[in-house]
């Protein structure tokens, strides 16, 4: 069993980061047997949206965390699709659509910071 996702500790750490303007959980639906979560924020360049999901059942928590203007940009997710990939089912698909090993490992609180840092870096790139 995957440890609980903890949506006060990822609210709390949308609400101290400096890249987001605003956030609005879309959906927060809870049952005994599951919890889907979908978040949207606004990051500080006003054309760019992150776009967090989670479903966490008793066996699993998946994850989505997508960066997107009109299009998706980049996105990290452990989606089971890339098994030849060293950090199976976590990756990366970059901005040229390129799918790539990821570090992150399912857990919110240890892998939102890293998104958040990493989507900095991206939006400070001169061609976006």
């Amino acid at each position: 069993m995957p440890p609980k996702l903890d949506i006060e500790e990822v609210k709390a750490i949308l609400a101290a980061s400096e890249i987001i303007a605003s956030w609005q959980v879309v959906i927060e639906d809870e049952t005994d047997l599951r919890a889907l979560y979908r978040i949207r924020c606004r990051v500080l360049r006003a054309a760019y949206q992150l776009e967090i999901r989670f479903i966490q059942t008793e066996n699993e928590t998946l994850y989505s965390y997508q960066l997107f203007a009109d299009r998706s940009i980049i996105r990290w997710d452990n989606a089971p699709h890339f098994p030849a990939l060293r950090g199976f089912p976590h990756h990366f698909h970059d901005e040229s659509g390129e799918v790539k090993d990821s570090p992150l490992v399912g857990l919110a609180v240890q892998d939102l910071p890293y998104v958040l840092e990493q989507v900095r870096g991206f939006l400070a790139k001169p061609s976006f």
